[in-house]
């Protein structure tokens, strides 16, 4: 374990930097080769963190809430939407029976993509060579964001269809 050039005194490896030195041609030893985690990946991505942090607080501050009243157990919303992850399977929901919707579509897309790799079976790993792959799963993605965007964007009273350019409170 002490000689392999992976493991230096304890610490881990970002990785080994292939090539000739900046300068000079003489041969580098091969600990100052080694890229060390810290502080070299740590940093970057403590700073790609406090940015993405700086973002999103930036963008609260500018733009408010959609917040509604408190909530009442009393009463419930009409519509009551699921959140964003599962407003498309709502959608399903109402167009079609719960068993096929809520059972039977769910369990065939994952046992889908479960057999997708032996349905396509190329080993490259480039994206042009993975055609059937990427169809798949494009079709997939698609669907699923449409079936979203209608069951936010136009969905209301009773689930009933509301175009979203028409404003409505509680009457169509």
């Amino acid at each position: 374990m002490a000689d392999d050039p992976q493991i230096v005194e304890g610490q881990r490896v970002l990785g080994v930097v292939p090539g000739l030195p900046p300068v000079g041609l003489e041969k580098v030893p091969e600990r100052q080769k080694l890229v060390f985690v810290w502080p070299n990946l740590l940093v970057r991505h403590a700073v790609a963190a406090l940015f993405i942090l700086l973002l999103v607080l930036a963008i609260s501050l500018v733009f408010n809430a959609p917040l509604k009243e408190i909530a009442n157990p009393a009463v419930t919303p009409n519509p009551e939407k699921a959140p964003w992850y599962f407003v498309g399977l709502q959608e399903l929901l109402a167009l079609l029976h719960p068993m096929i919707a809520g059972v039977l579509l769910p369990g065939l897309l994952v046992g889908g993509l479960m057999v997708l790799p032996y349905i396509d079976r190329n080993p490259s790993k480039k994206a042009k060579c993975r055609k059937v792959a990427i169809w798949l799963f494009s079709l997939f993605l698609g669907a699923w964001i449409i079936a979203t965007i209608i069951g936010f964007a136009f969905r209301g009273e009773d689930w009933g269809w509301v175009w979203p350019w028409i404003e409505w409170h509680g009457e169509l």
